[in-house]
């Protein structure tokens, strides 16, 4: 029992080695969650060598209940999550009672863009991804600080996602918190003007920040400027929260100076 027991300390260091080494520890785990697993490594490691090393050893059948976990691991696949489930993870703030914009607001307003050199003003990257998801989208009574501003997005567009707008689509990511089993679809509303935009493919938006209202609710939407199909293998699929507003890593959320 104690050596077979070993051996299943060495292989969960050996996965959790791998993990990291690939950089697919992203694909579980938020990052500040992944330091409780990499220091697990080393003390899985000692307690392997000792198990094994122990000479009084007596395996029984249901021993192999261990493997069960890495079993699982195995059964797992590559950890991305498909877009059914996004379907279902989207992010909202209050659950709508039905499927509809109840005022469309005066969004005709003409502003003058040149669409071939295109004055960005909310690049959303993967680091402020999450946070500026769920503060554009529910901005409540602060959306003059969004409206008519540009915005580019790169991300999987949803038609049929849960709790979208007639005539609406959402563009997104998978937001991981702490891990991928609490992960959810963050994400921004855009305005369905072409019929053609396919479902469950990758786009990069780039558009203005319109207000309308859903069940009583500001929310922010993006009239599209320019669109174009992206290669989704050479994005990063999933986005995570930023915690570390002390040390700098979320200056490039914090420059916007946004209101709830």
């Amino acid at each position: 029992m104690k050596k077979f027991l070993g051996i299943i300390c060495l292989l969960y260091s050996f996965i959790i080695g791998y993990v990291i080494i690939f950089d697919k520890l992203k694909l579980f785990l938020a990052p500040n969650m992944q330091i409780y697993i990499k220091i697990s490594i080393l003390p899985l490691i000692i307690m392997g060598i000792i198990l094994i090393k122990d000479k009084k050893d007596k395996f029984k059948i249901s021993d192999l209940i261990l493997l069960l976990p890495i079993i699982m691991i195995v059964l797992c696949g590559d950890g991305k999550l498909s877009t059914t489930y996004a379907q279902k993870k989207t992010i909202v703030k209050d659950k709508p009672k039905q499927q509809k914009v109840i005022k469309e607001a005066d969004d005709e307003e003409e502003i003058n863009i040149d669409k071939d050199n295109l004055d960005i003003y909310f690049d959303v990257i993967d680091k402020t991804y999450m946070d500026l998801a769920n503060y554009i989208t529910y901005p409540y009574d602060n959306y003059k600080q969004y409206e008519n501003k540009t915005i580019k997005v790169k991300g999987l567009v949803l038609k049929d996602a849960e709790y979208t707008p007639d005539g609406y689509f959402q563009i997104g990511k998978y937001a991981i918190t702490c891990c991928a089993a609490d992960s959810s679809f963050a994400s921004f509303y855009v305005k369905q003007d072409d019929n053609n935009i396919k479902d469950n493919t990758w786009y990069e938006i780039e558009g203005v920040l319109k207000k309308t209202t859903y069940e009583y609710n500001n929310i922010m939407y993006i009239k599209i400027i320019n669109i174009k199909e992206i290669d989704s293998s050479k994005e990063e699929q999933y986005v995570y929260p930023c915690y570390s507003y002390d040390d700098g890593n979320c200056k490039e959320f914090l420059k916007y100076n946004l209101k709830y």
